[in-house]
């Protein structure tokens, strides 16, 4: 019962509030809000209260009996001030041009020339094989006196470290030697002939001219032959590394050779008649040379001419007539054979058609 009572009270309290409060907000004057005096200044402020609105909330008993509270509401109009503020005039100041004339600065470079150093090549002379149709020869000024061509050879039997024999052959190379020699037309005309790297092997013939000047003939025929381990594979300590000098001499037929004419032999000449001797010891050892296709000249007084002109030729090139005349003789007689053989039959043949 207190309850009720308590809650009643304080019902009406809240209804008696919320009226009071809106009669105190509709009795403002419109004049207070609407007119304003003019005034010097420019600027107007504006002033706008506004009442704030309170509420309480409501407690819901058990009771069947709801309870709306409705606040009304407040409108406050402000009015609208404008406001106009005069911008002073801006004076513009002219700004001077100041121009700096900035000097023409000009820096003559200097020409730099650097010389490039010439480097000079050295040209490195070609060397040209030795042509194999060129013969070995002496030629002074415009004269070749002496001239030589063809195989030279030796047979050389030598001892090895085993005492047996043994046999190798030395050949004079036909082109790449180095050539050495005289021309004097009062004296000997000589040519030497020279090879070999490791050590040097060497020909030499020496040549003599007749009493009356119109024939020359071959004098000497020499030869030193170094024995080299590759020739002479094996040898003993008594010819290894040692050169071996020879006198050879040849029987030349014809002889004397008539000047500005060479000796041409075709056919091998060989002989046996070698003399050999080892740093002054006689060399015990059989040794044979050999020509073959040999032809010289020497005392040859024809210029600008550096090669054979007329030959003569060795009697071993002249062959015998007795071959070819018995060959001819015996085809000649073949022929007459079949020629008569031919005639026979050819009578028999006609008899037997006369029978007939």
């Amino acid at each position: 019962m207190m309850a009720r009572f308590t809650v009643l009270l304080l019902s009406c309290l809240l209804i008696s509030g919320a009226v009071v409060m809106g009669q105190d907000t509709t009795d403002i004057a419109p004049s207070d809000t609407t007119d304003i005096a003019p005034s010097d200044t420019t600027d107007t402020t504006s002033t706008t209260t506004t009442t704030p609105t309170t509420t309480t909330p409501t407690t819901t008993t058990t009771t069947t009996t709801t309870t709306t509270t409705t606040t009304p509401a407040t409108t406050s109009t402000a009015p609208t001030t404008e406001t106009t503020t005069e911008t002073p005039d801006t004076t513009t100041t002219e700004t001077p041009d100041t121009t700096t004339e900035t000097p023409d600065t000009t820096t003559e470079t200097p020409d730099t020339t650097t010389e490039t150093p010439t480097t000079s090549t050295t040209e490195v002379p070609t060397t040209s094989a030795p042509d194999k149709n060129i013969k070995y020869n002496v030629t002074d000024k415009n004269v070749t006196c002496v001239m030589i061509d063809g195989s030279i050879s030796f047979l050389v039997n030598y001892t090895l470290v085993n005492n047996e024999t043994k046999v190798v052959t030395v050949d004079v190379p036909t082109y790449g030697g180095d050539v050495n020699g005289s021309c004097s037309d009062d004296d000997t005309q000589w040519i030497e002939v020279s090879w070999g790297t490791v050590g040097t092997s060497n020909i030499k013939l020496s040549f003599g001219k007749s009493s009356d000047n119109n024939t020359w003939s071959l004098k000497d025929f020499t030869a030193s032959l170094y024995m080299d381990s590759k020739t002479f594979v094996n040898a003993s300590e008594k010819v290894a590394g040692k050169n071996l000098d020879l006198i050879m001499y040849f029987e030349l037929n014809p002889s004397d050779v008539p000047v500005n004419h060479s000796y041409n032999c075709i056919a091998s000449l060989s002989t046996k008649n070698v003399t050999g001797t080892i740093d002054g010891t006689e060399y015990k050892q059989p040794v044979t040379s050999t020509l073959s296709k040999t032809q010289m000249q020497a005392y040859n007084a024809i210029p600008n001419e550096p090669d054979f002109v007329a030959n003569v030729h060795c009697d071993a090139d002249a062959t015998s007539d007795i071959v070819p005349i018995a060959v001819g003789c015996a085809l000649a007689g073949l022929v007459v054979i079949v020629l008569i053989a031919y005639l026979v039959g050819r009578r028999r043949r006609s008899g037997a058609y006369q029978s007939v």
